[in-house]
């Protein structure tokens, strides 16, 4: 009975002929693949198997030289070394009494003897001398005399300033200040949360108006910013490094946003400081 099957995606009439003949092609296929020849000839030069680059002939002459120059070197230096040994030393067998003898009649060791004493204690007097003049030398710089110079130059600057300069203030980067429209509201009061915290709102609260102000006769740096509810206003003071803050509650906020028509900058002229407290001057909203 013939075995008709399917091999891969072909209809063949005998399977096991088909892969018989399929194995055969893949043996003269690995067969072609192992016999193929490179287009390329990757052989290494015949140059590369020449003696004179593979062996520094040059450098090794070199190097043998060397040698031979150290080992005649050594040579001498033992030569002079045993020729010393083999010397008698003339105090090897004399008596004691002749060895101090011959100490006392050789004379001194060296003739300038009290002379380098001298100069060594010259040196010791100067090293003390210095040493007492670096103790007793005053400091050239005083930190009270620039931390005074430092504000002589503050008051210079603000001086010659158009306007108030407020150093050591942190940038924090915020949005442009821009006028935002509060949810309209049929009542103050109704429907509302009374005085609250930016945090009742669950928004986070916005710059509404950044700008310089002076209050009284100080400059003061003020910032508005509000939740769409209450409105938080800053006065920070660069002289003093200090800010005062002020809660104003929703109901107070709307009244203000609706006299002044929305314009933040009127609401700051109404500002002003009172038992360093910082309020608002307006009958209808004061300092909450």
């Amino acid at each position: 009975m013939a075995d008709r099957g399917r091999v891969g995606s072909l209809q063949v009439g005998s399977k096991r002929c088909a892969q018989k003949v399929m194995r055969r092609n893949h043996d003269l296929h690995r067969a072609a693949v192992e016999g193929i020849k490179p287009a390329i000839d990757r052989a290494p030069p015949v140059a590369h198997q020449l003696e004179h680059l593979r062996h520094n002939l040059k450098k090794e002459r070199l190097l043998e030289d060397r040698y031979m120059e150290i080992d005649r070197e050594n040579k001498v230096l033992l030569g002079k070394m045993s020729e010393i040994m083999r010397q008698p030393s003339v105090f090897a067998n004399a008596p004691r009494s002749e060895k101090l003898s011959a100490k006392s009649s050789s004379g001194p060791v060296t003739l300038n003897r009290n002379g380098r004493k001298q100069e060594l204690t010259r040196i010791t007097l100067e090293n003390q001398r210095l040493l007492k003049a670096i103790q007793k030398a005053q400091p050239v710089y005083s930190a009270k005399k620039w931390e005074s110079d430092h504000q002589k130059s503050e008051a210079l600057l603000r001086n010659c300033s158009s306007y108030p300069v407020i150093t050591r203030l942190p940038r924090v980067r915020s949005e442009a200040s821009v006028l935002r429209q509060i949810p309209p509201c049929a009542e103050d009061g109704a429907g509302g949360a009374g005085p609250s915290s930016p945090s009742g709102s669950g928004q986070d609260p916005k710059f509404v108006l950044k700008e310089g102000k002076t209050i009284g006769q100080v400059y003061y740096l003020i910032e508005m910013a509000t939740d769409g509810r209450v409105l938080n206003v800053s006065a920070f003071n660069g002289e003093t490094q200090s800010s005062l803050e002020l809660v104003v509650s929703e109901k107070k906020h709307r009244r203000l946003y609706r006299e002044t028509d929305g314009d933040y900058s009127k609401i700051a002229e109404r500002l002003r400081i009172e038992n360093d407290r910082l309020m608002l001057d307006s009958p209808e909203a004061d300092g909450a």
